[in-house]
């Protein structure tokens, strides 16, 4: 008996964490994130947090990744070896058109980029080109109508050199459900390659007679 409650209490549980889990929005709120290959560099230091938010307002888990643990992980994954041309091979450009299904929405945006190229030309193609698809984009990825939460500024670099320096705070939410959603669509696909590619190399079977 006391096994049996057990075993209904941990399925219970596990049961609560899943509907929390799919009924949860991701928050992904990037602070002070500097990216630049001029002097003097940005010394603050960035954070990364990924919190779990139930009705966008009760936080009930959050994992914060700063540039110490991201050096961490990253000489861990150098460590371990992992098999990224395995991934490359695995995952396809065409891939990404599922990406649209996230419905990702920017709910506070802070954008402060600096750029230059050899050529002044392309330096104001490129400035005008990126700031213009903001514009277009923004207004599909905002979340609130209030404009003081959507700053950016890309401004040119004429030194006749490749420069840039990109300062960014941003929050972005994408519901639970839409992400479970396209993990189970690409790992259908990946099952599909997997078939296919198996069926591929099976040699057919030949009668001979000697």
């Amino acid at each position: 008996m006391i096994l049996v409650l057990i075993f209904l209490g941990i399925l219970v549980l596990l049961v609560t964490i899943i509907t929390l889990i799919i009924a949860s929005t991701l928050h992904i709120q990037i602070k002070n994130l500097s990216v630049s290959n001029m002097e003097p560099k940005n010394t603050n230091e960035y954070a990364i947090i990924f919190s779990l938010y139930l009705g966008n307002k009760i936080k009930w888990i959050w994992f914060r990744l700063n540039d110490k643990k991201v050096r961490k992980m990253y000489s861990k994954m150098q460590l371990e070896k992992l098999d990224f041309k395995k991934f490359r091979k695995d995952f396809k450009v065409k891939d990404l058109k599922e990406l649209p299904k996230l419905q990702p929405k920017i709910s506070y945006l802070n954008l402060d980029a600096n750029l230059g190229f050899i050529s002044p030309m392309t330096t104001s193609f490129l400035v005008a080109t990126i700031a213009s698809i903001i514009s277009i984009a923004l207004p599909y990825l905002a979340k609130s109508i209030k404009k003081e939460r959507y700053i950016y500024n890309i401004k040119p670099l004429y030194y006749n050199k490749n420069l840039y320096k990109i300062n960014l705070n941003c929050i972005i939410e994408i519901k639970m459900v839409h992400i479970i959603n396209i993990i189970f669509i690409l790992i259908k696909k990946g099952r599909k390659k997997n078939e296919q590619s198996t069926t591929s190399n099976r040699k057919p079977y030949a009668y001979s007679y000697e």
